[in-house]
């Protein structure tokens, strides 16, 4: 017998108040310091190795685009699952002091290889619960090593990242309005990888967020809102800590149906604190950290709206990070591509979303 729709209205508002409870726990446990975690990325010289270096968070759900999950969800009582690879070029490059003026560059972590698995599974009516386990399959670069020494040995040649939980609640019911859709979801990351390899957090990781979506014929255009709340990381003079989200992106559909979708999408992590560390200069005044990329990929379904999507993907980093430095003429204010953002990353992507 179908139930009713004051019955369905408190079954949305069960839901929603169990996502939302979940963020706020998470993100208080995740502020709260552990003494183990803390000793093991101590660093009197302010250079934790206690970070991500790819600051991109693969949707492991439904999803039209790589930094924005959709709206829908997986139906109940259904499994949806994929995996990707991504190759980053460059994501920790640093300038430091040497007799040449305008200083050395070191390639902390030059290139990266990273393969993603996923899985998500529909819980209840609009409810999701994902999965992500991830490791650095290769890498290269000079380490925390070379920042002092030229002659330092590279990293290790390959990592295991931190795993992903996700839990989202799809508000397209509720709105019943053509073509519009919200997600209502929060993440979290468990501190489980290597820790000297830039391939995990010091603490673990919450990000509650909210994604918009809109559909008209071929057209698609989305957006998400958030933020990614963690225990601080000081390395080489900048402080990791907590950082908003923003992202949003336009995809047409130029074949239909499913036999070519084009996509173009930008996300952003701006800082919500100064980032300046405790190895800074005193000359530095200043310091932004906002990891920032751009990304345009096309997608197949095999030539028709099937379940299975193939997507390949290029991108950057865009140069919204800052310093600014007092010089003689004054303070000076330099914008650059930021740590945890590769110059380049390309993407290979095969995902099972079965249909609603």
């Amino acid at each position: 017998m179908p139930r009713s729709k004051s019955g369905l209205r408190r079954s949305q508002r069960l839901h929603f108040a169990v996502v939302l409870g979940f963020a706020l726990h998470l993100g208080d446990s995740t502020l709260r310091p552990g003494a183990a975690q803390a000793d093991e990325c101590a660093s009197e010289a302010g250079f934790s190795p206690c970070f991500d270096a790819n600051a991109l968070w693969l949707p492991a759900g439904r999803a039209s685009f790589l930094s924005m999950p959709d709206t829908r969800l997986t139906t109940a009582g259904q499994v949806g699952f994929g995996v990707a690879s991504e190759l980053l070029h460059q994501p920790l490059l640093l300038r430091v002091a040497s007799p040449d003026r305008d200083g050395r560059d070191v390639h902390v972590l030059d290139y990266a290889l990273d393969v993603s698995y996923f899985l998500s599974f529909g819980l209840v009516r609009n409810l999701e619960l994902s999965v992500l386990a991830s490791l650095r399959a290769y890498q290269s670069g000079a380490g925390v090593g070379g920042i002092d020494s030229q002659s330092a040995p590279p990293l290790t040649h390959n990592a295991v990242r931190d795993p992903r939980l996700g839990l989202a609640y799809s508000l397209d019911d509720a709105l019943a309005l053509p073509g519009f859709g919200l997600r209502l979801g929060v993440d979290l990351t468990l501190p489980l990888g290597e820790r000297s390899a830039f391939a995990n957090e010091r603490s673990f990781v919450v990000m509650p967020n909210a994604s918009f979506g809109f559909r008209h014929r071929a057209l698609r255009l989305s957006a998400e809102l958030g933020a990614r709340l963690r225990q601080a990381v000081d390395f080489a003079g900048v402080r990791l800590e907590q950082q908003g989200f923003v992202a949003f992106g336009v995809a047409v559909e130029l074949f239909q149906p499913g036999y070519l979708t084009v996509s173009a999408e930008a996300f952003g992590l701006p800082p919500l604190a100064d980032n300046r560390g405790s190895a800074k200069s005193p000359l530095v005044s200043e310091v932004r950290l906002f990891p920032a990329e751009w990304l345009v990929g096309v997608h197949t379904s095999f030539g028709r709206r099937g379940p299975w999507t193939l997507t390949l993907a290029c991108g950057g980093g865009l140069p919204l990070s800052s310093e600014t430095r007092e010089s003689s003429t004054g303070p000076r204010t330099t914008h650059f591509v930021g740590m945890t953002t590769p110059d380049f990353r390309s993407l290979l992507l095969l995902r099972f979303a079965p249909e609603s």
